[in-house]
């Protein structure tokens, strides 16, 4: 997880000198970033990464790997579409370890779904999803490497909600606890 560390601090580097428009942008190309060094040490077919927006509190879609992931997009709750909505309203994970769907899904459909809260101090700033095509693919040594890899993505989520426009939390409302 050094490699997230490093694009922390890069990003820090940057925020001096780039306006919100250009910060948000590199945030974004951050957090993709971040994923693809989590595939490095997790083996997944894909991830999306949301975070909440503050005046509509719902899901804002920021990075993806490898096409991003989401269930039931076409279902609406409080925070949005999709599964990941409803694990934002919840706040509660979901694993489905063995999903069996039929041929009409495709050559490799997906078999293991994860969706995790990401929390701050009680409060929800994001959901997290991950897929892969073999079932059990996110077992206990996986889902502690994922849960490390979130609390070390947390202090570039703060980045981002000091220079994105409609986050939900201002850096001094999550550091306040």
């Amino acid at each position: 997880m050094d490699r997230i560390q490093v694009i922390r601090e890069r990003l820090e580097e940057r925020r001096e000198r780039f306006g919100q428009h250009e910060m948000d942008h590199l945030l974004k190309e951050g957090f993709t970033e971040c994923l693809s060094a989590l595939a490095e040490q997790v083996e997944f077919e894909a991830a999306t990464l949301y975070l909440v927006l503050r005046n509509s509190k719902m899901l804002h879609r920021v990075a993806d790997y490898n096409g991003g992931v989401n269930f039931i997009e076409r279902v609406r709750f409080d925070h949005g579409y999709g599964l990941s909505a409803w694990v934002a309203q919840k706040q509660r994970p979901i694993y489905l370890p063995d999903i069996h769907r039929g041929s009409r899904h495709g050559v490799n459909p997906i078999r293991s779904y994860l969706s995790l809260p990401i929390v701050i101090h009680d409060d929800l700033v994001g959901v997290i999803n991950f897929a892969h095509t073999k079932p059990h693919a996110f077992e206990r040594t996986e889902m502690l490497l994922i849960r490390k890899f979130i609390e070390n993505l947390k202090p570039i989520i703060k980045l981002f909600y000091r220079y994105h426009g409609n986050a939900r939390y201002e850096e001094k409302d999550i550091d306040r606890r």
